[in-house]
């Protein structure tokens, strides 16, 4: 067993990325291994946005396992199932995520949604209830900082937030495992105010697509 504590949790926003790159090809396998246009500049470790044809996988942001001059392994993106992932209709393009800004003095982080959605499909006949699943409920997250408009991150969020397009998070624990994923970002502009308390604001996070742990 392994306890993580939650001192040492640092939180990051994308702050630049890469051009835009053609993905030509992309397998069906335990770690999907995508093609890559010539010159893509992809290296192991490298955190990418992926737009697919696989609806399971638009969207997600995820990590770079191994580089074989143009193809290159997804890491944990397991796409053998050819129901989820048809074969040949994966293709699109991805981005680097060149940079990320760490967001400091954060208080607090919360998160909410992501439980199983089912659907009812009680028959007459039944004498206990019956659900099949269906969604998850959307994810979101908060999180809490004390409140100062001259910290270097802020132009970084407020640029998410005026952009309405997904942008990357990325949170790195004490033990070294990470969260990734890719969410809209918003940041309410005035801080909460109480008698003897220390000025606090918000920034919300909704996801565009499941995360990723690394």
């Amino acid at each position: 067993m392994a306890i993580t504590l939650s001192t040492g949790t640092v939180v990051a926003i994308a702050a630049t990325y890469g051009v835009s790159v053609t993905m030509s090809a992309l397998t069906n396998a335990s770690e999907a291994v995508a093609t890559l246009a010539a010159g893509h500049g992809v290296v192991v470790g490298d955190f990418l946005e992926v737009n697919s044809g696989w609806g399971r996988l638009n969207q997600r942001i995820v990590r770079v396992k191994a580089v074989s001059t143009n193809d290159i392994t997804l890491e944990k993106i397991d796409t053998t199932s050819t129901t989820f992932y048809p074969a040949g209709q994966g293709i699109g393009n991805i981005r680097r995520i060149t940079s990320w800004m760490n967001l400091t003095q954060v208080a607090e982080i919360n998160m909410s949604g992501g439980e199983q959605q089912y659907y009812d499909i009680t028959a007459l006949e039944d004498v206990v209830g019956k659900q099949i699943p269906t969604v998850r409920s959307p994810i979101s997250m908060t999180i809490t900082v004390f409140y100062d408009q001259t910290l270097s991150w802020n132009s970084n969020v407020l640029t998410a937030d005026a952009a309405r397009i997904p942008y990357g998070m990325l949170m790195t624990m004490a033990n070294g495992s990470k969260v990734v994923a890719n969410a809209y970002w918003s940041m309410q502009r005035v801080p909460q105010v109480a008698t003897n308390q220390a000025l606090k604001t918000s920034i919300s996070l909704s996801y565009a697509a499941e995360p990723m742990g690394y």
